[in-house]
Formats: C-alpha cells, sequence, structure tokens
C-alpha cells in the first residue's frame, strides 16, 4: 500500500484514479477495459501510465504487452526490463521464448537506444533464455563483463543456475570461481548446481568450503544441503550436518523438518527418521506428507495409511502419496478406494492423482471406473495441454477398449513422445503387431526419435504377432540396447521355436542376464519342450532365486511331457521338503464400479460367495444339457 501511495504522488493528476484499480485488479477484462480509456484519453502516450499498465500481473500475454510497447515514444530502463521480463513468464504459453533472437532482440534494441542495461535487465534476460540453448546465454555473459555486473551476486546466480540448466556446471562453477567473494546467493546457487546433477559429494565439498570461508547458510541454504546428504545416502554425514544445525543460529522452518526427514529416509535409517517425525512439536501437511512419503519408500503401508488417516489437513499430495503407495505394492482395488474416499472429500483430485488412479483402473480392468474419470478430466477441462493422454490411451488399451484408445491418440493435442509410445505398447498388447510398427515408423517420420520404452512397445509388438524379421531390424536399430530390449528379442525367438539362437543372443549380452531373461527362456523351452536349455535354465534361475520354486514347477511340466516321471517325482519331493508353495492365482472383475478380488482357496471369504456359487452350479447344470 506505502508503494501505491508513493506512485500516487509521482504522476499527473489524470491517472491517480486506475493506479489503485491498476494494482488491484486481478481480473483480465477490467485490465482491457482500463487499457481501453487509456487510449480514448491519450493517457497511453505518457510513458509513466503505459508503465503501470505493462507491469501489471495480469497481463501475461508478450503480444498484447508488446502492443502496449509500441505507443511509447521513448521507453526508459524500466519498460524494457519489464518487457524482457514477460518473455520470462511467456514463452512456454505462447511459444515465444523458442526463438532465441527475441530476449536478444529485445535486449539490442534497448542498447541501440541508448539505454544501459543494469542487473535486473541481466537477470530477466539470463531467465528468458533458459531452455533455448547455450549460445544465447554466452553473448549475454560476454554482456554482462562488458558491462561490468560480473562480480553482480544476483547476475551471477542468475548465470549458475542457466549453466547448469544446460548441462555445463563446469561453467557455471568458472563463473564461481572469477567471484573474489561470493556472497551467499552464489554459493546456495553452485550448491544447488550440484545437487540438481545428482553430484552430491561436491555439493557437500562446496558446503565445506562455504563454511570455511566464514559464510553462514541460511534456511534456503541449509535445506539444499539436506538434498545433498539424502542423495549422498552416507549417515555419519547427515548425522553431522545434522549436529551443525542444532548449533547454528538458522531459523529452522518447515522445509529444514522435512528435509531431515527425507535425509534420514534416504540413508535407509526409518526407525531414525520416524523417531525425528514424532519429536516435530508442531507439523504441517508438508512434514506429514515427506513421513508418508518415506513410509511408502520403505514399503510400510500399513503405517503410512495410519498416518494419513491421522492427519489434521490433507492436500493433493497427500492423496497422490498414498495412492502411489497402493499402486507400488499392487493394492490396486485399495487404491481406487482411496480415490471414491477423495471424491466424497473437500480435496479436488489434480492431474498426477488422475494419472495414478487410472493407472490403477488399468491394472485391475476397471473399464466403468476409468470411463468416469474420463468423463471428469473433460467436463473440468483438466486435459487441455493432452498430458493425461498417454494414461488414457494405457487405460483403455488394458481394459479392452483398443478403438477407445486410438481414438484418444488420434485426437491427442500433444503427440510427444509419452503418446506415441503409449499407443505402440496398445496395439502391442491387443496383437496388432502390423499396426503399431506402423505407428512406429511414423513416430519416426514425424521427427520423434523412439526412447528405451518405444523399441520395446515395438519388440513386444513383433513377439505376439511373431514378426521374426521385423524384429531382428528394430533390435538391430537400437543404438545402445538395455536389458530389457534383449529380453523381448529373446521372448519373440523363443516364441519362433528359434531355441538355440534365443540361448545364442542371451550369451552375447553385454551384462549379466537376470531372473527374467532366464524365466523368458524357460517359458518357450516349456511351449517347445526343450528339456536341455529348460535345464540350464533352470539351474540359473535356482541360483538366482533360490526360493522361488516357479522354474522347479516348469521344469516338472516339461519332463511330465517327456514321461520321465521319476524325475518329476523327485522334484517334487524335494518342493514339498523344503515347504515350497506355488503362489495362488487371482482374478478380479468390476461390477457396477466396484473391483471384486478373487483368490484360489479364499473364495468363501467374499461376502457374495453363496449366491455366486450356486450360480456356478445352474450354469454347470444348463451347460450339460
Amino acid at each position: 500500500m506505502q508503494h501505491v501511495q508513493r506512485l500516487l504522488t509521482l504522476c499527473s493528476p489524470l491517472l491517480q484514479p486506475f493506479i489503485t484499480l491498476l494494482h488491484s485488479t486481478r481480473n483480465p477484462k477490467k485490465l482491457n477495459q482500463i487499457h481501453a480509456y487509456l487510449i480514448v484519453t491519450g493517457i497511453v502516450k505518457d510513458p509513466f501510465g503505459a508503465n503501470l499498465l505493462l507491469s501489471s500481473p495480469v497481463l501475461t500475454d508478450f503480444r498484447y504487452a508488446n502492443s502496449i510497447f509500441t505507443y511509447i515514444s521513448y521507453p526508459n530502463l524500466f519498460t524494457w526490463n519489464t518487457m524482457i521480463k514477460k518473455l520470462i513468464s511467456n514463452s512456454s504459453e505462447n511459444n515465444i521464448g523458442k526463438l532465441t533472437s527475441l530476449p536478444l532482440s529485445f535486449y539490442s534494441r534497448m542498447l541501440n537506444a541508448g539505454v544501459k542495461p543494469n542487473g535486473h535487465t541481466f537477470t530477466y534476460l539470463i531467465k528468458a533464455l533458459v531452455g533455448q540453448g547455450v549460445t544465447g546465454g554466452e553473448v549475454v555473459h560476454a554482456s554482462v563483463i562488458r558491462n561490468g555486473f560480473e562480480l553482480n551476486q544476483f547476475v551471477s546466480s542468475s548465470l549458475l543456475g542457466f549453466y547448469t540448466h544446460c548441462g555445463f556446471v563446469d561453467r557455471g562453477r568458472q563463473v564461481f570461481d572469477e567471484m573474489l567473494q561470493p556472497g551467499l546467493v552464489v554459493w546456495t546457487s553452485m550448491i544447488k548446481a550440484y545437487v540438481s546433477t545428482k553430484d552430491p559429494l561436491k555439493a557437500l565439498e562446496m558446503f565445506d568450503m562455504m563454511r570455511k570461508a566464514s559464510v553462514m547458510p541460511d534456511s534456503i541454504a541449509l535445506a539444499i544441503i539436506l538434498s545433498a546428504c539424502a542423495l549422498m545416502g552416507d549417515l555419519n554425514i547427515s548425522k553431522a550436518v545434522h549436529g551443525f544445525t542444532i548449533k547454528s543460529p538458522i531459523e529452522i522452518d518447515e522445509y529444514i523438518d522435512s528435509g531431515f526427514i527425507a535425509m534420514y529416509g534416504a540413508c535407509n535409517c526409518f526407525d531414525l527418521c520416524y523417531q525425528f517425525f514424532l519429536e516435530i512439536p508442531q507439523k504441517n501437511t508438508v512434514m506429514w506428507n515427506t513421513m508418508i512419503h518415506q513410509c511408502v519408500e520403505h514399503e510400510n503401508l500399513n503405517l503410512a495409511h495410519q498416518l494419513f488417516e491421522s492427519m489434521p489437513k490433507r492436500d493433493a499430495v497427500s492423496w497422490n502419496t498414498m495412492l502411489g503407495g497402493f499402486c507400488r505394492v499392487g493394492q490396486y482395488k485399495e487404491a481406487l478406494a482411496l480415490f471414491n474416499e477423495m471424491e466424497r472429500s473437500i480435496d479436488r483430485p489434480n492431474k498426477t492423482t488422475l494419472s495414478v488412479t487410472l493407472f490403477a483402473c488399468a491394472s485391475v480392468g476397471a473399464l466403468d471406473i476409468g470411463t468416469w474419470i474420463h468423463a471428469y478430466i473433460e467436463k473440468n477441462n483438466m486435459n487441455f495441454d493432452g498430458s493425461l493422454d498417454s494414461s488414457l490411451i494405457d487405460m483403455y488399451a488394458k481394459c479392452g477398449n483398443i478403438d477407445k484408445a486410438v481414438l484418444i491418440f488420434e485426437n491427442s493435442a500433444k503427440q510427444d513422445i509419452y503418446v506415441w509410445t503409449s499407443i505402440i505398447c496398445a496395439l502391442a498388447l491387443h496383437g496388432l503387431g502390423n499396426k503399431a510398427l506402423r505407428f512406429f515408423y511414423e513416430m519416426k517420420d514425424s521427427g520423434i526419435q523412439p526412447d528405451d520404452v518405444a523399441y520395446i512397445g515395438v519388440l513386444n509388438a513383433c513377439s505376439h504377432c511373431g514378426l521374426l524379421d521385423e524384429g531382428w531390424r528394430v533390435f538391430n536399430s537400437i543404438r545402445k540396447p538395455t536389458i530389457e530390449h534383449y529380453g523381448c528379442m529373446i521372448d519373440l525367438l523363443g516364441r519362433m521355436g528359434c531355441l538355440r539362437e534365443a540361448y545364442d543372443l542371451l550369451k552375447d549380452m553385454p551384462m549379466d542376464a537376470n531372473e527374467v531373461i532366464w524365466g523368458t527362456l524357460l517359458s518357450a523351452c516349456r511351449v517347445h519342450n526343450n528339456v536341455e536349455l529348460g535345464e540350464v535354465a533352470t539351474s540359473r534361475l535356482i541360483a538366482l532365486e533360490p526360493s522361488n520354486p516357479w522354474a522347479q514347477v516348469m521344469i516338472s511340466n516339461i519332463y511330465a511331457k517327456e514321461s520321465r516321471w521319476d524325475v518329476v517325482m523327485r522334484i517334487r519331493k524335494e518342493m514339498k521338503e523344503r515347504c515350497f508353495k506355488k503362489s495362488p492365482g487371482c482374478s478380479s472383475t468390476e461390477v457396477n464400479g466396484e473391483v471384486h478380488e478373487f483368490v484360489v482357496g479364499e473364495n468363501s471369504l467374499h461376502p457374495c460367495h453363496r449366491e455366486i456359487q450356486l450360480m456356478l452350479e445352474t450354469i454347470e447344470n444348463v451347460l450339460r444339457l
């Protein structure tokens, strides 16, 4: 309010009625009305009035701002800085920032107009160039040095962030090293740069140098240092930083407390993490969420749910963390029940909520719930940018409606790598190998390079449809195949009966085969009854997973098909002596939006068990007629 009063004393009487209104309005239509009045009265030509209009936080459209800017005959430094600042917040929305030349063009025009830059100019300019390559930033960096702003803490901090975002942390470190006395802001930026590039050792080395330089971190710097400790996962270092914090004058806030919870959790000290949480006298939602997240990370879903139920106030993160936790351990039914509970609460789901819930629907085939969520998304315009398209495609495909999945893809507003990969995997799942391959090559023709998941999807499509030659062609085009790609190719060869070729590929892998790879080969041996390779795969699987009876069950079935009953009896006897039990089969079905789960041997637990049994007996009697 004091700022507004100061402006009132500086401006002309004609502008005074609009200053308070400009600073208070949050409605774009009101801003348009004020702008129209300023044009009609001619006040817009007053640089002071135009600057006020430009600096309004409601003005988010750069093109609109530029139209106002053209009215100003002699823009001052504040005006130029305001326009460059608008480029930061509007580049992603209007695709303006994608043109590296635009921020530099404005800067060049400013210099040609005889206006000298200040620290704010360079800070805004650097931020406007983030994400557009390193060249533009290097041009600005040179201008920073020419104009003597290389020692400005905020400009240097922006340059650090820019180079880190471009993947050139060493250049950021060079900026840091060239400073005579870097202040707290720059120290913090340098530590953050190392944390963001997953280099906790250098981040902690910087912290040590910072302390030796007698620079005391504030709460923001300390929160970043705790993130470095979490990445490091070293309990002794974490305890040392905790001890430093206790002795220091730094004011502990919610982010630092949450940082300690995450730090001890990352050090695999869940008990210490939980104890610290319990000792916090006043816990806010951020701390509760952090602790629940740690429970999920350590697969303690019971405690996570207890804490969730005990929370005095929840937010979307609370629900999303719990939903993700249930999905992580395969409790999809519980995840859907929790989503229904959220719908009845005052909290509203966000995109993450819907994405996680769609995944749960896909996992149990809950088409009715998934369709309802799709309708909810459309009604609330939550997919205007197409960010949920991949989740919707995956849900419809796994729930059996491939036509709907293809329709969503065709109408997608954002056909990026994730959407393309989702539709390729969806078609593969439904055995539409040729169509999946066609989409795969269309994606490449559109200029989008497939990632590892896309290759897995198209290889699976070849596997399901027996497209061996196409499979080899795709596999050989992968620059550096992962173990999953080898697994897909071995599966394809196994399905086609090329067991010896599959085994040779397995042996030629640059990495050690895991239980999934050997299991894939054993499954193929079971289908084609190859005893020799089946025995090799079984021995490797037993060595990798001695407590898993699956391999013995499979080889027993292979021997049984060969009528080698003496070996079958010996294997079953060994399994019985070692108390091996096969995991019971499980299935689920959706009725009226509710998922019902059935486990072999536990069906009597279902509340409608008697009615289901009677219906099955009735169907059986009818079939006998």
